[in-house]
């Protein structure tokens, strides 16, 4: 009896591989054939198109984001103190806020940022601009390769794009010079309270300062829903195409006359039913 299930075992695996191999072959054939490989044509050039009318829906949808950061840069700028008071955190929606401030330039408090990100050269200016109410914020008046900028003297107004207190940041040195634009390290630095932020200066009522080269802003986030119907066409088109490949697959591997997954029914030899019996 147990001689005759192991035969039977037997001839089931050789039977069954038999059969797998004999649908792969097929499978492979017509996969190979002329009909299948035409289509295969076909189908590789509309998955093409497809593929790269999505990439262009991308595009136009990273234009979209672009410009909409863009156009934030660009606002009417509001005073400073409507968007946010010196005692206060910095707000979340005040990152590349144009706004204008007026004051004094406290050139004995002026620092330099080495290496500031959007800076066209090595040293970025920092002059505190001393408010009416007592505290200051700090000013990028601009950028140059070396140390030393006079501030402008008397009342000034300065127009801007506010950003807020950059992350880690070392004292400054002996030469008021630091690595990075961080509130909280620079309050020793400065005589007035500080602003939580900073602002790029794009201009000024005093017309100095034109010999420094402006320090270009971060574009601030877009918001999430410009361009949307753009990426929504993207994510279609490629849909479109994976349907493609898809139906090509659906059509080239079909059996004749069923489900393209169903095998033959096997049959174990006479022989070793026989002798299981």
């Amino acid at each position: 009896m147990i001689a005759g299930s192991e035969a039977f075992q037997r001839s089931w695996s050789l039977a069954l591989g038999a059969a797998c191999l004999r649908w792969q072959t097929e499978l492979m054939q017509r996969l190979l054939s002329a009909r299948a490989l035409a289509l295969a044509v076909v189908a590789l050039l509309l998955m093409s198109a497809m593929v790269w009318l999505g990439l262009w829906q991308l595009h136009a949808y990273d234009d979209h984001q672009r410009a909409d950061a863009q156009a934030a840069l660009r606002q009417q700028a509001v005073p400073l103190d409507t968007v946010f008071g010196p005692d206060a955190a910095f707000p979340s929606d005040g990152s590349g806020r144009p706004v204008e401030v007026s004051g004094t330039f406290l050139p004995a408090d002026q620092i330099y940022v080495r290496d500031m990100t959007g800076a066209p050269a090595r040293f970025a200016v920092v002059t505190p601009l001393l408010t009416a109410n007592g505290s200051a914020v700090l000013v990028v008046r601009g950028a140059q390769d070396r140390l030393g900028a006079p501030a402008p003297a008397g009342s000034v107004t300065v127009r801007g794009i506010l950003e807020p207190s950059q992350a880690g940041g070392s004292p400054v040195d002996a030469q008021r010079v630091t690595d990075a634009l961080s509130v909280s390290s620079l309050v020793s630095a400065v005589t007035p309270d500080l602003y939580s932020g900073y602002v790029l200066q794009r201009s000024s009522t005093s017309g100095g300062g034109n010999e420094l080269s402006p320090v270009t802003p971060a574009l601030p986030d877009p918001s999430r829903w410009s361009g949307i119907r753009n990426l929504l066409y993207a994510c279609q088109w490629w849909l479109f195409a994976a349907f493609v490949a898809f139906m090509w697959w659906r059509i080239t591997a079909r059996q004749p006359g069923g489900d393209p997954a169903a095998a033959e029914p096997v049959q174990a030899d006479s022989d070793s039913l026989t002798t299981l019996g």
